[in-house]
């Protein structure tokens, strides 16, 4: 009977080290799937916003010293869209 205890004991941690760790992994960051192109990409152009009117908007394009940027109406409301490098 000591056998089959023995090989039951350890089936059993098995399954629950699986079932307690299955949320983990799967909430695990996932290295690698992003390239750092992408990433400075991300980081080099955004919207910002909203501006009370198109001046506003653009006063803070050219004072954001950005390589580019353009104002757009969207929804009532004016956006800054800019690009850095």
């Amino acid at each position: 009977m000591n056998t089959k205890i023995a090989r039951i004991v350890p089936a059993a941690l098995l399954a629950a080290g699986v079932v307690l760790s299955g949320p983990v992994a799967l909430a695990a960051p996932q290295h690698g799937t992003s390239s750092a192109a992408s990433v400075v990409d991300h980081r080099s152009s955004g919207k910002k916003g909203p501006y009370s009117s198109k001046g506003a908007c653009e006063s803070a394009g050219r004072y954001g010293h950005y390589k580019s940027y353009r104002c757009s109406y969207e929804h009532y409301k004016w956006w800054l869209y800019y690009y850095t490098s």
